[in-house]
């Protein structure tokens, strides 16, 4: 039990493999960023869709996966095993399992800075003084505050997760008060650390987006500025804004095979772990042990995956009011944040920005807390049956993690249609009414979609923000997941994270393609 865990070895752990997470993941995304957009290695755009692809797949598929391959029952036994062992195994298992998880959002965060990075003194610097020179005087300074951004935003997945710290039993803030709201063991000191650290990581997120915003309006700005007086074209960010490094042969080619071992490594390997655990048999022959690995095997585990039928149901109707209860939230708290002009409320959003952002980083299980206290002691009586027969609980909490994700995706959609739309609706009093709304639904009726499916996959991977809050009888994917996951990933486990990893996939994979498709036809 981590439940009594002291307060300082427990803020050690976390942020020791929160800042081990960030670093690592952060680094390996400036390096896949220099990889793919600079130097333009061999088959970029492949290795950049593997690695993108797992964007939305789930951190407990994410364990499924290496588990497999390395667990218990798999074809390499280290992490589970050792770990029982030596704790550092456990710890080093666990920075990279969440490593993995978090690469993706990282190397985007990272992109979209570069993008905002590169400009004409930057390719002038590459030509006079160098590559080295280059990126180190012009190119980082420039991406400082996306670097910072990078590195909160691991550290607040990996601190508000309790998913693969309790499979390696690492006696972290958030699995030490997972345990206390579990056995109602609580204790103020972690509980007040948690709060301190997940509101300065929300104040320091909703900080970079303040002065990211400002830095955006100032471009915006300057393009109009150029525009009117024939002097610009606008800041139009594509990925042939990115400088090309032309680098000899020999080192082309070493970037070449060390950028796709480090790609097979993190986005492949796991892949294959799930398709080799698949068809692997133990048998006894004359009290000898035996594996053997057969087709047969596989396709039998594969037809497994409709045992979890009930499960899945039950996974996509919580997920489904979560991404509308968040999508319908996200809409009004945009109408205060962008009030129709002249009006303007630079505070009300600073306030939602702040309070969005802080919602993000707090832990799994103090989520459960709030939401079963407020809902035990804030309800009336006569709702009370609200807490333990309906699926009101967990989507409230699910909000913590879709809300600001919601918020986010539409306020840069409705930032947007203000830019280009700017004299039109300082003037759009005197349009019709259903003008309007034929406007502005043709400009937000796809970031809405998009709004809709993020918030909804969201839902679907996440599982500390309600795993004690589930009403009785309810049990989803992620939940089934997590509890099969602590007895080592086996056959039907490895089916059943194999179809979730393609369910997440096969999406995301289709949604970065039809952005890329966008790009080249943009003018």
């Amino acid at each position: 039990m981590q439940w009594d865990t002291p307060l300082l070895q427990a803020l050690l752990h976390t942020l020791g493999i929160g800042g081990g997470v960030a670093l690592l993941a952060s680094c390996l995304s400036l390096l896949f960023v220099l990889a793919f957009f600079w130097c333009r290695i061999s088959a970029w755009p492949v290795a950049l869709l593997l690695v993108s692809s797992l964007l939305m797949v789930p951190v407990y598929v994410q364990a499924s996966a290496w588990s497999a391959g390395f667990g218990d029952f798999g074809w390499f036994r280290l992490s589970q095993v050792s770990a029982a062992k030596n704790p550092w195994f456990g710890i080093a298992s666990v920075i990279w399992i969440h490593t993995c998880s978090i690469l993706p959002s990282c190397l985007w965060i990272l992109s979209t800075g570069s993008l905002r990075a590169s400009s004409p003194a930057l390719e002038l610097a590459l030509l006079e003084q160098g590559p080295y020179t280059a990126i180190r005087n012009h190119w980082l300074p420039k991406m400082r505050s996306w670097i910072l951004l990078s590195l909160l935003w691991a550290f607040c997945s990996v601190q508000a997760d309790m998913v693969v710290t309790n499979l390696f039993q690492v006696p972290t803030l958030c699995e030490s008060i997972y345990q206390q709201v579990q056995f109602g063991r609580l204790r103020a000191p972690p509980i007040a650390t948690a709060w301190i650290i997940s509101i300065a990581c929300g104040l320091s997120i909703a900080l970079l987006v303040k002065l990211y915003s400002q830095t955006r309006a100032n471009h915006s700005a300057a393009a109009r500025h150029g525009q009117a007086s024939g002097a610009g074209q606008g800041t139009t960010f594509t990925l042939s804004n990115h400088p090309i490094l032309i680098l000899p042969a020999p080192v082309f080619l070493l970037a070449t095979i060390a950028t796709w071992l480090l790609v097979l490594l993190v986005a492949v390997l796991p892949w294959c772990n799930l398709l080799s655990r698949l068809g692997w048999v133990s048998t006894l022959t004359n009290n000898i042990p035996s594996r053997s690995w057969s087709l047969l095997e596989t396709l039998n585990s594969l037809w497994h995956v409709q045992d979890f039928r009930n499960e899945l149901a039950w996974s996509v109707q919580l997920c489904c009011w979560t991404s509308l209860l968040s999508l319908i939230l996200a809409l009004i708290a945009l109408r205060f944040c962008f009030p129709p002009p002249p009006r303007h409320a630079p505070i009300i959003t600073i306030f939602i920005v702040a309070l969005l952002a802080c919602m993000l980083a707090v832990p799994g299980p103090l989520i459960n807390l709030a939401v079963a206290q407020s809902m035990l002691h804030l309800l009336p009586q006569s709702l009370a049956w609200l807490y333990d027969q309906t699926l009101l609980p967990p989507i409230l909490a699910l909000q913590f993690r879709t809300l600001p994700i919601s918020f986010g995706i539409l306020w840069i959609a409705f930032s947007q249609y203000r830019d280009h739309y700017r004299e039109l609706i300082l003037s759009d009093q005197l349009l019709p009414l259903r003008w309007k709304a034929k406007l502005w639904g043709s400009w937000m009726l796809k970031p809405t979609l998009a709004t809709l499916f993020v918030s909804f996959t969201i839902a679907f991977g996440d599982l500390s923000t309600y795993l004690l809050v589930q009403p009785p009888g309810v049990t989803t994917i992620a939940m089934r997941m997590f509890d099969l996951l602590h007895y080592g990933t086996k056959n039907r486990e490895a089916a059943l994270a194999l179809f979730l990893a393609i369910l997440t996939t096969i999406p995301c994979v289709f949604l970065i393609i039809s952005l890329r498709r966008n790009q080249k036809t943009r003018p």
